[in-house]
């Protein structure tokens, strides 16, 4: 799926939105059999809604996680005019597989994907005005990225896009140099987009209670899209040992956004209320639910970086202390 870049005011009115949309049971001829088959089948809609309002919450705590990877520099300060830093980062963050399969009903676990990865790739430009100030930039086009069939675990096929845009400009408290400490002072601004879908074909699941038993046999597919506006402060504190440049960061970000997972499973439902017998019908389970970012984020990040003349290497790891969540980054840059 594709995205665009909204104005901001725009965008904060359209993530205004962020309660649960629908949970719909299309089966048409359950409710011919009578009203005990469609509250009986109503088993399996409150356990994918459930499904769906789990995956929103922990994919998009990750995907928020991730929207900050990809940028891992250790010497902030570029420079004077017109120094110059370009580069390439990736990173990835995983979601709370386990967390996430605690709430959803034991019936269908089998639907939870056995990894959450969140990747991350930006293209980073840095531009030094003086020694006490420069700007960086960071993107990656919202762009269709193959994912392969084992990403999230046996039997489940991807597609994923995801877009970042994020600017940053610092103040070098201290400007650092050969065996002297640098702290910078910088402020950041990040738009996040993007979409993911899974398949997963041939399931087979069942569950019951005091009301009757409900199998199906069906196709999974999950449907998903988020937007994230953030802009915060951060601090880092560098220290220059020639070829090695370890560092150590704190971030205070507000975020803005939500998560929306939609959810269709299409096949067959058997459904058998108590002391009744077993009705078959076609249909499908369709369900659309949202979750709201966390409005305020703060993260440690530390690492090091490797200065080989005009290249840069850099090594990066995010801890997020809202959530717990980890993410990691690796990235080399030109800088003259």
């Amino acid at each position: 799926m594709s995205s665009r870049i909204l104005p901001t005011a725009a965008i904060i009115a359209l993530l205004a939105g962020v309660n649960p949309t629908y949970a719909t049971l299309n089966f048409p001829n359950l409710a011919s059999y009578g009203a005990s088959y469609v509250s009986t089948a109503q088993q399996f809609d409150n356990n994918y809604t459930q499904f769906a309002r789990s995956f929103s919450h922990y994919y998009g705590d990750t995907m928020a996680v991730a929207s900050y990877l990809g940028a891992p520099n250790a010497r902030d300060n570029l420079g004077t005019f017109p120094s110059l830093y370009v580069g390439i980062g990736v990173g990835a963050a995983f979601g709370k597989v386990n967390a996430m399969k605690s709430e959803v009903d034991s019936s269908i676990q089998g639907t939870v994907p056995s990894y959450l990865p969140a990747p991350s790739i930006s293209f980073n430009f840095g531009i030094g005005f003086s020694h006490k100030w420069d700007v960086r930039f960071s993107f990656f086009p919202n762009v269709p990225i193959a994912m392969s069939s084992g990403t999230f675990g046996g039997g489940t096929s991807a597609q994923m896009a995801f877009g970042t845009y994020r600017a940053r400009v610092g103040y070098h408290i201290l400007e650092g140099g050969f065996l002297k400490p640098g702290l910078t002072l910088a402020g950041f601004a990040s738009y996040t987009t993007g979409s993911l879908s899974l398949t997963q074909n041939n399931l087979s699941q069942s569950t019951s209670d005091s009301t009757g038993t409900v199998a199906m046999n069906a196709n999974a597919t999950i449907s998903t899209n988020w937007q994230y506006v953030g802009l915060g402060p951060e601090l880092r504190l560098w220290y220059d040992l020639m070829f090695f440049h370890p560092f150590i960061g704190y971030s205070l970000g507000t975020q803005i956004g939500q998560y929306t997972t939609g959810l269709n499973v299409a096949g067959t439902i058997t459904v058998t209320p108590t002391s009744m017998s077993a009705q078959t019908d076609t249909g499908s389970l369709n369900i659309s639910e949202r979750y709201a970012a966390k409005l305020i984020t703060h993260r440690i990040m530390f690492g090091f970086e490797i200065s080989l003349f005009v290249i840069d290497i850099g090594v990066e790891a995010q801890v997020d202390l809202v959530n717990g969540l980890v993410g990691a980054s690796f990235g080399t840059a030109l800088r003259f």
